[in-house]
């Protein structure tokens, strides 16, 4: 949106005479003020939620956002992943003999694991091989971590067994314990108390003999109830143990799970390759439900993934296709750096290292492949620096900038936030400026605070600071166009426009006079670059006759005589042919042959000259004036002349 006064200043017609010509003496009624209205939208800020909670980093390709332990931030612009990543590419591929045996040993463990093995899965070997790997600086000793977890759940197998085989020898002292119980119950007994005679009943003696009652033995002994006792501690034993099996068991895989977790965290997904499978191997009670929480971030992601509930080999498979997306992420990477679309190449690369940083495809990246992004990189982080602080110049150039090295970089977004920013910044000044103009000084702070807000460093807010700084309204800057008007310094007025316009607005007499020269010295400009784009291409002639015909209708102005003595060495021979026909054409006895053999030379130079086509259509009117309007009747009849 423009000012109304200054699109008048672009739409007036041009002036004849001069640079500005004063009216005879009139005045106008003064043009009524233009209000704008400026709206100014603020930004959007998207608030993204976590997907998968706050447990692991999670990465979305589509927005290039990072969600990790709670917080969202930008793939692209963070510090620390910046300054992560601009170190891997400068780092030189781990192609080094120990990390070559590295790489091999852990694919040779793989391989010891793997169902597929000859002969099946030889766990002791593979198990063997995780020292040696462990070994490498680059492993972070995280083999050394796998090799512990795997000693402790064959520990807490093996203590399993043994609670086992201590069940199984209670179980047979306990069989062995009621075999005894009950032959002793049902023969124990007192031979001498075999018998008694109760009184009153008959028999040898006065009464009938019958089986007597001890209480010191069968099932009424002291060491019945001792072996009653004893089989019911057997019993508590046995469940206790079972129970305690069955809860160090668990915990053992547990561990062990948390383990593999950890990994896959950390994004080894070859450590947790492994460990799956070594995971079949300790425990082969086909159990292999991962035991996480619920709601966590892990299952949630399984669960999203597959459907099902998280299992180790449900994380396996992860992992599997997560090597897989990174050799297929470099891969593209050097494909696209090879044809030279550096913006491309730079995302694949930069979301292969974010998922897969340990990878060996990642990791053995020779440093020139790396190297041919690296510039381009640095060079996005200092745009996002420039957009963020609201440095719009310096964005431009680095628009610029990028737009060379990478010939796929998409900039309209940029130069839109750069284009929009910077015009609202314009237009908030240009208010500020008219409502200074009009003596309401707190719309001008308010308007120039908003164009702060905007574009901090807009040289415009340094024009306006000076024009306050100098006056403290609009008077100087009015008085001062009187007197440059008044010395005819034209070029003064046009170089302090954008300062004058607000200082007349509602002035007729001076506005109009504004207008010419605003005008006027536009053509002569234009006129000016016109001629240098011929000089370039070496039309001399071409570019002194663009300015010449101009030099005529404005000969005060310094500027276009200044181009017309620089041009006027190499247009010496054209400049003097005209001159002489001039001479000759304008000499009291007109000497029309000469003139007319002046003006043939000098278009012989400049063909195209239309000077000289001027001149010879005078002469020749000249010489044959009845001619001519004879065969022009005839032409408007229709008929051959």
């Amino acid at each position: 949106m423009k000012h109304p006064l200054l699109a008048g200043i672009l739409l007036t017609a041009t002036a004849l005479g001069q640079v500005y010509s004063p009216p005879p003496g009139s005045t106008g009624a003064a043009q009524d003020d233009g209000n704008d209205t400026v709206v100014r939208r603020q930004p959007e800020k998207k608030e993204s939620s976590p997907v998968f909670g706050s447990e692991l980093p999670f990465f979305d390709p589509s927005s290039e956002l990072i969600t990790w332990n709670g917080h969202t931030w930008s793939a692209t612009d963070n510090r620390m992943l910046a300054a992560r990543f601009e170190r891997y590419l400068n780092e030189p591929a781990e192609t080094s003999e120990e990390a070559t045996e590295y790489r091999e040993t852990i694919e040779q463990i793989l391989d010891y694991v793997s169902p597929h093995h000859p002969g099946g899965p030889d766990f002791t070997a593979a198990v063997s091989l995780l020292p040696r790997a462990s070994s490498y600086p680059g492993d972070a000793k995280l083999c050394d971590s796998l090799s512990q977890a795997i000693y402790a759940a064959v520990l807490a197998k093996k203590d399993v067994e043994k609670t086992r085989a201590i069940n199984s020898s209670m179980e047979a002292e306990k069989d062995r314990l009621i075999a005894d119980t009950d032959w002793k119950s049902a023969q124990e007994h007192d031979p001498t108390l075999n018998s008694t005679r109760r009184p009153g009943e008959e028999g040898e003696g006065g009464g009938r003999r019958q089986p007597a009652e001890d209480p010191g033995r069968g099932v009424n002994s002291l060491r019945h109830a001792e072996a009653v006792r004893r089989l019911a501690e057997i019993e508590a034993l046995k469940k206790t143990n079972t129970a305690k099996n069955e809860v160090q068991l668990v915990q053992a895989k547990v561990q062990y799970q948390a383990l593999m977790v950890q990994f896959f965290v950390q994004r080894r997904f070859q450590h947790v390759m492994m460990a799956a499978r070594f995971y079949h191997q300790i425990f082969s009670d086909g159990d292999n439900r991962l035991r996480i929480k619920k709601d966590s971030d892990v299952s949630k992601m399984i669960s999203d993934t597959f459907g099902t509930s998280p299992t180790v080999s449900s994380l396996d498979s992860l992992a599997s296709e997560a090597v897989r997306d990174v050799d297929k992420g470099v891969e593209a990477f050097l494909f696209l750096s090879g044809r030279g679309e550096l913006e491309s190449a730079a995302k694949r690369l930069s979301e292969s290292y974010m998922v897969g940083e340990f990878m060996p495809s990642v990791q053995t990246l020779p440093r020139e492949k790396k190297r041919t992004v690296l510039e381009f990189v640095r060079s996005s982080y200092k745009l996002i620096a420039a957009l963020d602080a609201k440095d719009y110049l310096r964005a431009r150039e680095l628009v610029e900038t990028i737009k060379t090295q990478a010939k796929d970089f998409d900039s309209t977004k940029a130069e839109a936030a750069i284009a929009t920013y910077t015009s609202v910044s314009d237009m908030h000044i240009m208010t500020a400026k008219n409502a200074a103009a009009m003596g309401d000084n707190e719309k001008a702070r308010e308007e120039i605070q908003k164009a702060m807000e905007v574009w901090p460093q807009n040289p415009k807010l340094a024009e306006f600071n000076q024009l306050v700084a100098s006056s403290g309204t609009l008077v100087q800057a009015r008085n001062d166009f009187d007197r440059l008007l008044s010395e005819n310094n034209y070029r003064e007025i046009y170089r302090r426009q954008y300062e004058i316009a607000p200082a007349i607005q509602g002035d007729a007499t001076r506005e109009d006079a504004f207008k010419q020269i605003i005008t006027n010295l536009t053509r002569i400009e234009a006129a000016i670059g016109k001629a240098g784009e011929f000089s370039k291409m070496g039309q001399d002639y071409a570019a002194w006759e663009q300015l010449a015909k101009l030099r005529e209708e404005f000969p005060d102005d310094p500027k276009l005589g200044r181009e017309l003595e620089q041009l006027a060495p190499n247009v010496a021979d054209f400049t003097r042919a005209l001159t002489r026909a001039r001479e000759f054409e304008e000499r009291r006895d007109r000497q029309i042959g000469s003139a007319l053999s002046w003006y043939l030379k000098a278009r012989s130079i400049y063909p195209r000259s239309d000077i000289a086509a001027e001149g010879i259509e005078r002469m020749v009117d000249e010489v044959l004036p009845a001619e001519r309007g004879s065969s022009a009747a005839a032409a408007d009849d229709g008929e051959e002349p």
